[in-house]
């Protein structure tokens, strides 16, 4: 929430410096406050000002007018002011005053009070410094920190704090920002106004000095001191309290430790993946990445891979935490290691401050240092708290839950800042010019009109002038027309239509009538010419007549030519033009001296003459390229295949045409016309002639024991069997040119040739097949031992047999016999009791199958042994499946049995002592031995004795001690664990944890692989002494002495070294101490002391 935030946030930062204030006098009349507007304004070169009333600029005789538009830019070395682009001046810097206080000036949109100073900023900003009474600066500024809508009690107490924190910087320039206070300007609201005039002038001290009144949204629940908060000297007016008032906003900050999961993605080729991923915890991780680049990786790219530990510790005696720590993974783009792989970057962080790692987290999240709780699982780690702010004195939450219960506002800064005193720090209003004083009379003049092109066809003359003047329009000192610009100085005023190239004078008068300098505008002739008026045109004619206005420039289309000449001082014209066809539409237009051009009528041009007779066109086979026949002379001929249109050339003088085409299927339909500009001949249909032979039939094998020849030729061919000269059989191919001739059986070696003709009588060239004598399958091959280790089977085969190798009726792997008939096939490896068969095949068939079976050559795989104690009677792992198991001493077997079907076992074996070196090894059924597998027997080992701890105080942030090595060691506080670590090689340990309260019972436990140890419980001591009480004034007439301290503590007063009185404070922390009446100016100590014995520093008081 902006408003209840902000300014915690940043004084938190930049108050509790804590350096000492300037003592309150009362002053007589309210101050005035500078202020750099920086917030909404930005850094601008160029910024608009508008004023609502008369403005002037001191020590200027320069006017701003009311309602009208400035601009301020940035020179060199200051400002020039503008309007519109007249520069009125150029200054170092320059101050505004208004003639009446209650009218603002806009700034870039946003209205302001009071004087307003324009500077030049680093020689590259404009910068106004807003200067107004304090009273109505808090009215801009309390509207930002709460809500207006709050009770007025809540208002008033907001309204002082604020008022306060604004007197601290007196004599200042201050900005707009949260640096300050955020100031809105002339944004004011009923409710906020109220509270501010309610308190007119009062502020909070402390012994006649203002306080920093700070403040934030929610405490929850508890307040923190400024000590705690900023370090220093601890304030009377900042305790540590419970708040019943507050909010306890709740918040939980929710941080995934995997970010970005790595798994499967290729570090040496991180470019395929870096773009298309991104981290869970994007503000979180987009916060580390800003500081990791600040800090350790300039100008590099980053990804946050995993957030695995983050911890908040150390609370403060109001509850925040005050240490952090942090371990990050990250991967910086381009940075490899030697194999081109990203390196996985890991950073841990330790003993920050909690305010540093807050904010390299994601302070909008976490929204105070309350943390109320840490969960951590194996995926996240979320921290849950209360409050939004740093906590230390008022809660504007609590502040309005008081007022809402009736409380006043003085009670509720009395709650918030105790031991304060409310003053009222002056007590008249600042003098504001109520009564409008005699304005500097105005005389100069709105600049020339901007006036914009005026045509012989407009009604309406347009600009842009001075916004509101009076713009006036002439011709030869006549009055044409008149009107008022608009707040842009925009002005659009009718007039009659003037003849071209009048010339037409324009001014423009402001409320002060100062009238401008004319401008004259000529006008244009923007009338275009008459439409054309064309006579017909023939496909016989060669010029375009008519008439149009005077002088015009003609232009004549026709298609994508164009066509042009003047018309005379009657507006006649002729256009020459080249015959055009009958049915070519022309356009017409007529341009005029000034260029506008006339519509464009368009028309056709008549045809005068007849269609051409229809073609003759010669033979046309599927294997010409070019039709040919006679025409009409000089006629267009179309060659069409249906509706696609194949070709078109012209015939020549004596009507021959010849017309390349591309070939076409035999029994396909021509259609050849002819045209010229009469017309369109009909259709002369041709048939394309089939002169394609048969392509040569494709013929498969035939043997000595064959009676039909197969194979495929062309469709319905007749397909011609002969051997030698002799027809030895024909048949017809199918549909799909597959044929089968039957012949008589024929010798081997016997040459038949196959020949093919079409329905067209074409024959196709011969195809030869030569007759084979009938091959018979090969015999059974041998095959050679194959084990589960072979990569090949060997054997023998008929010379050249293809051999093919199957496990079951998946085949491995074939290959062929060489010239002598030995084979070697490469395959996978098998399987141990597999079964192989393997065949030889030739072009008459394939042999009988021999069935090989793979033999186990394959020793068992080392076992894996469990340790053994000397207190074990078995023997423990992991092995092949039913292998059988043998545990040695040197040579001598102590135990044997076989592993289950999982591959475990436990081989049962006498104790033996520690040291003691065994042999486990493991034999399957083929009898082949695995390699030995050595295990030394150890000593058993106990569970840990009772750990050692030092002393714990409630400022410690570790346990240290010392217990059994290398042993974990927890922490625990209500049972709960709350930090953890590991003793060292040396038996010592020292494991961080958040300060604990004074008797606080802290137990540790340490535990090793048998179990855990008794516990160690240790009380957390007292060593704060209090805090120096708060007493109250003691005159000579005294009896008692009274104040504030810590709850139950004894309070000690001294004169000199004599007590003179002491008693306990109750559980409030409120003591009254009987004492003998004092004489003044005796100097009296006071002390406190708690139940722990700790002593506070004494506090002297004079007696008055």
């Amino acid at each position: 929430m902006r408003k209840l935030t902000a300014l915690a946030l940043v004084l938190s930062v930049l108050l509790f410096q804590f350096t000492p204030l300037a003592s309150v006098k009362a002053e007589t009349v309210e101050p005035v406050v500078s202020v750099k507007l920086v917030n909404y304004l930005g850094d601008q070169h160029a910024i608009t000002i508008k004023p609502s009333y008369l403005y002037t600029i001191k020590n200027s005789d320069l006017v701003l007018k009311a309602n009208t538009e400035y601009t301020v830019t940035t020179t060199t070395q200051g400002v020039t002011l503008k309007q519109g682009s007249t520069v009125l001046g150029d200054f170092t810097s320059f101050e505004i005053t208004p003639s009446l206080y209650k009218n603002p000036v806009s700034i870039n949109g946003r209205q302001y009070l009071g004087d307003v100073a324009f500077t030049n900023e680093k020689g590259t900003y404009v910068r106004p410094v807003n200067t107004l009474p304090i009273e109505d600066y808090l009215k801009g500024v309390v509207p930002n920190e709460v809500y207006t809508s709050w009770n007025l009690q809540a208002l008033k107490t907001q309204a002082v704090a604020a008022r306060t924190y604004a007197m601290s910087y007196a004599g200042k320039v201050i900005n707009d920002t949260v640096s300050y206070q955020v100031y809105g300007g002339y944004t004011w609201y009923d409710s906020t106004n109220q509270a501010v005039d309610q308190t007119f002038g009062q502020v909070v001290t402390y012994n006649n000095k203002l306080i920093n009144a700070v403040f934030s949204s929610s405490n929850g629940g508890r307040t923190e001191s400024n000590s705690n908060a900023w370090g220093g000297t601890q304030l009377s007016y900042f305790p540590v309290k419970e708040d019943p008032y507050d909010k306890q906003t709740p918040w939980t900050l929710a941080i995934q430790k995997t970010q970005i999961d790595l798994t499967g993605k290729d570090l040496a080729n991180y470019s395929a993946w870096w773009n298309t991923v991104s981290e869970k915890d994007k503000t979180v991780t987009d916060n580390l990445k800003s500081w990791l680049v600040a800090n350790k990786h300039p100008g590099k790219t980053i990804k946050i891979t995993s957030i695995p530990k983050v911890s908040f510790y150390a609370p403060s005696s109001g509850g925040r935490v005050t240490k952090g720590a942090i371990t990050v993974d990250y991967l910086v783009k381009g940075d490899v290691d030697s194999s081109q792989k990203l390196v996985v970057h890991h950073l841990e962080l330790t003993d920050l401050t909690s305010t540093k790692l807050k904010s390299m987290l994601n302070s909008r999240a976490m929204l105070s240092l309350l943390v109320t709780e840490t969960n951590e699982t194996s995926t996240s780690t979320t921290f849950n708290g209360k409050g939004n702010g740093h906590g230390v004195g008022m809660s504007q939450y609590g502040a309005q839950k008081m007022a809402s219960l009736g409380k006043d506002y003085r009670e509720i800064l009395d709650f918030y800042y105790p031991t304060t005193t409310l003053l009222s720090f002056y007590t008249t209003k600042y003098p504001r010019k109520e009564q409008e004083q005699e304005a500097p009379k105005d005389t100069v003049a709105p600049d020339a009109p901007s006036v914009n092109a005026l045509g012989d066809n407009q009604t309406s003359l347009t600009g842009v002038t001075e916004p509101n003047a009076s713009v006036i329009a002439k011709v030869e000192n006549e009055v044409i027309g008149t009107g008022l610009a608009d707040e842009s100085g925009k002005f659009a005023i009718t007039i009659a239509k003037q003849p071209a190239d009048t010339k037409v004078s324009v001014t423009s008068k402001d409320a002060a009538e100062n009238e401008s300098t004319a401008t004259v505008v000529t006008v244009t002739d923007q009338t275009p010419p008459s439409v054309p008026i064309v006579n017909e045109v023939s496909d016989q004619d060669t010029t375009v007549t008519g008439v149009t206005e005077a002088n015009a420039a003609v232009t004549v289309k026709a298609g994508d030519a164009t066509f042009s000449a003047v018309a005379d001082a009657n507006g006649t014209f002729t256009v020459s033009i080249p015959l055009q066809k009958g049915g070519t539409t022309i356009a017409v237009s007529a341009k005029d001296k000034a260029g506008n051009e006339s519509q464009a009528p368009s028309f056709t041009v008549k045809s005068t003459l007849k269609a051409p007779l229809a073609p003759k066109v010669n033979e046309v086979s599927d294997q010409d390229t070019m039709i040919k026949g006679t025409a009409e002379a000089n006629a267009t001929v179309i060659v069409k295949n249906g509706s696609l249109q194949l070709a078109a050339g012209n015939a020549d003088a004596k009507g021959n045409y010849s017309i390349s085409i591309a070939k076409q299927k035999a029994g396909s339909t021509l259609y050849v016309t002819v045209q010229n500009a009469g017309g369109t001949s009909s259709a002369t249909a041709v048939t394309v002639q089939d002169k394609t032979a048969p392509a040569a039939p494709k013929v498969n094998a035939v043997s000595d024991q064959d009676t039909k020849v197969t194979g495929t030729a062309e469709a319905n061919a007749t397909v011609t069997v002969k051997a030698g000269t002799t027809t030895v059989g024909t048949a017809k191919a199918g549909a799909n040119g597959a044929f089968s001739v039957t012949i008589s059986l024929q010798k081997a070696n016997t040459k038949l040739s196959v020949q093919a003709k079409d329905a067209a009588e074409n024959s196709s060239s011969v195809s030869t097949v030569i007759v084979t004598a009938k091959q018979k399958a090969p015999i059974k091959p041998t095959v050679n031992e194959v084990s589960d280790r072979s990569t090949a089977v060997t054997g023998t085969a008929e010379a050249n047999a293809m051999v093919i190798i199957k496990n079951g009726s998946l085949q491995l792997a074939a290959g062929k016999a060489d010239t002598k008939g030995t084979y070697s096939i490469s395959i996978a490896k098998q399987k141990a009791g597999s079964k192989l068969s393997v065949t030889a095949g030739n072009a008459a068939g394939v042999s009988p199958a021999v069935t090989v079976t793979v033999q186990d050559k394959t020793a068992p795989v080392t076992p894996k042994v469990n340790g053994v104690s000397n207190q074990d009677t078995v023997v423990t792992g992991s092995t092949e499946a039913g292998a059988e198991v043998h545990v040695k001493i040197d040579k001598k077997v102590i135990g044997k049995g076989n592993a289950k079907s999982d591959g475990t076992f436990s081989i049962t074996i006498p104790k033996q002592p520690a040291a003691t070196k065994l042999a486990v090894i493991a034999k399957d059924a083929a009898n082949n031995y695995s390699s030995n597998t050595f295990v030394t027997v150890s000593a058993a080992q106990t569970k840990p004795a009772l750990p050692a701890v030092n002393t714990l105080t409630e400022k410690s942030t570790a346990v240290t001690g010392t217990g059994e090595k290398n042993a974990s060691i927890y922490i625990k506080v209500g049972g709960k664990i709350i930090a953890s670590g590991k003793i060292d090689g040396n038996g010592k340990f020292s494991v961080k944890i958040p300060a604990q309260k004074a008797g606080t019972e802290v137990t540790a436990v340490l535990q090793n692989k048998v179990g855990y140890s008794p516990y160690k419980i240790v009380k957390v001591q007292d060593t704060t002494p209090p805090a120096p009480p708060a007493v109250n004034a003691v005159t000579s007439l005294s009896t008692f002495l009274s104040g504030k301290t810590e709850a139950n503590a004894v309070i000690t007063i001294k004169s000199g070294t004599k007590v003179i009185g002491s008693g306990k404070a109750d559980s409030k922390g409120q003591f009254k101490v009987t004492i003998p009446k004092q004489k003044a100016g005796v100097k009296l100590a006071v002390t406190a002391k708690d139940a722990a014995g700790n002593t506070s520093s004494a506090v002297n008081i004079n007696v008055k």
